[in-house]
């Protein structure tokens, strides 16, 4: 591959150079630390600043630390302008596009650090102390690229006004909100400026009446993870408030119905063998894979709201493996949309599955990129350094795009890879890297000193 090659590490400062502007701040120049920030991301070992400024040529420890913690570019119309070019990436091809809503947990110690509390996190699938931060990605078969992050708050920190003020929590980022409702946010900021077919999620997304409520509105095809236990109806329940017995009490205002729902669990167990159709997914190294999938018209209604008379009309997808293991709920919102399409068994069954590539993407954007291997606190320094990943991962996936007609089978990793053992390198010969280690050694001595 020669030096023209758009996999040459040459490559990197001609794709920050078309972003960097936007990472000037007053007269001062920027884009060469975030060359070297992403040049960092694309060698191998730790991804914290520490360690890549003992890999990167001509870095300054105080510098990259400043750019990522202190200066104040802002990441938004960063994250924007590479959301456009990720969306025109996939333009003018065959498949289809999902927009897909995910979070991702990041384990981290103390109490300092932005975001960071005792809770879920779905990457180690157990409470614990981390941070958590909601994902949008575009999807087209295995390729994926994020689109955006939020950075979600816990309301102990929304409710500590002196805590989001040490960590550099901007006003109106103050308010406590769902992870739903951080998706929906994104949608919204992004507007027509990146292009999807439908929106998928898993159950946290697609359980949020609010966010589906939301879709609904903006007119967005979407196809959402449910949980087991969700309440359906065969038929509309129709809800309505009952006449109040004369004289007694407050007239009523709280709706009720007739009908009876059940759990979709249940429903499933009801259906026969001839109701579900078997489709390949995809097909991969290990073979095809083979889903049986039944699309059936349901009504989503819970007593609980009592002040709502309509009913959701929507379609719940339950696909399962050949076998019946690996069942899978979702639901869609295709039938009650106007100037749209009904999904076909195997259209609706393609949208449920493809949410496997996005985990797959922020996994791959966590052991290759070090997304978590960060070591900062603050709210500027979380977001910078977020921004940068996905720039990263964009640069990836534009190489591969770029080349899959003359390389099909060129992957992210391969990318990676090969950034990784061709980049130029701070220390080359033993002495020099022997010296790294007696620095490492002097910050370690003076850390242990700073304790006696």
């Amino acid at each position: 591959m020669n030096e023209k090659s758009p996999l040459s590490p040459n490559g990197i400062k001609g794709y920050t150079t078309k972003y960097g502007s936007l990472f000037k701040v007053y007269q001062r120049e920027n884009k060469e630390k975030a060359q070297q920030y992403l040049e960092g991301l694309f060698h191998e070992g730790k991804h914290n600043i520490e360690r890549m400024n003992e890999r990167i040529v001509k870095s300054d420890y105080q510098q990259l630390h400043h750019f990522i913690s202190v200066s104040p570019w802002d990441h938004e119309p960063v994250i924007a302008a590479v959301s456009r070019d990720m969306s025109k990436l996939f333009e003018g091809r065959s498949e289809l596009t999902g927009l897909i809503l995910d979070e991702s947990g990041h384990r981290k110690r103390g109490k300092q650090s932005v975001g960071v509390a005792r809770q879920y996190l779905g990457s180690i699938g157990k409470v614990d102390n981390g941070q958590v931060s909601v994902f949008a990605a575009l999807s087209q078969g295995d390729d994926v690229g994020m689109v955006g992050t939020k950075l979600y708050l816990p309301k102990a920190w929304t409710e500590d006004e002196s805590r989001c003020k040490k960590a550099g929590i901007p006003l109106n980022k103050r308010k406590y909100k769902t992870k739903p409702a951080l998706a929906l946010e994104m949608i919204k900021e992004m507007g027509d400026e990146v292009k999807y077919d439908w929106i998928g999620g898993d159950s946290i997304y697609g359980n949020s009446i609010n966010l589906r409520k939301g879709l609904q509105e903006l007119e967005l095809l979407y196809v959402m993870d449910v949980g087991e236990t969700l309440l359906v109806y065969l038929e509309d329940p129709h809800p309505y408030i009952p006449a109040s017995k004369s004289g007694r009490g407050r007239k009523n205002s709280s709706y009720i119905s007739d009908s009876t729902s059940l759990k979709i669990k249940d429903l499933k167990a009801k259906l026969s063998e001839a109701q579900f159709t078997t489709y390949t997914v995809r097909r991969g190294t290990k073979g095809p894979m083979i889903r049986k999938v039944a699309v059936i018209d349901v009504y989503v209604w819970s007593a609980k709201r009592v002040t709502t008379a309509n009913a959701e009309k929507l379609r719940l997808i339950i696909s399962s493996n050949a076998d019946g293991s690996e069942v899978k709920y979702s639901l869609t919102n295709d039938i009650s949309l106007t100037n749209r399409e009904k999904l076909s068994d195997h259209g609706a069954l393609y949208r449920q599955m493809q949410r496997y590539w996005v985990e797959r993407g922020i996994q791959d954007c966590k052991d290759s990129l070090g997304m978590t291997d960060y070591q900062v606190r603050g709210w500027r320094a979380w977001h910078h350094h977020m921004t940068l990943t996905i720039m990263a991962l964009h640069y990836m996936l534009e190489q591969k795009v770029l080349n899959e007609n003359e390389i099909p089978l060129l992957s992210c990793p391969d990318i990676k890879f090969f950034l990784s053992q061709t980049l130029p390198k701070k220390a080359n010969t033993s002495e020099e890297i022997w010296n790294l280690i007696q620095k490492r050694h002097q910050q370690r001595q003076s850390d242990l000193n700073r304790y006696k």
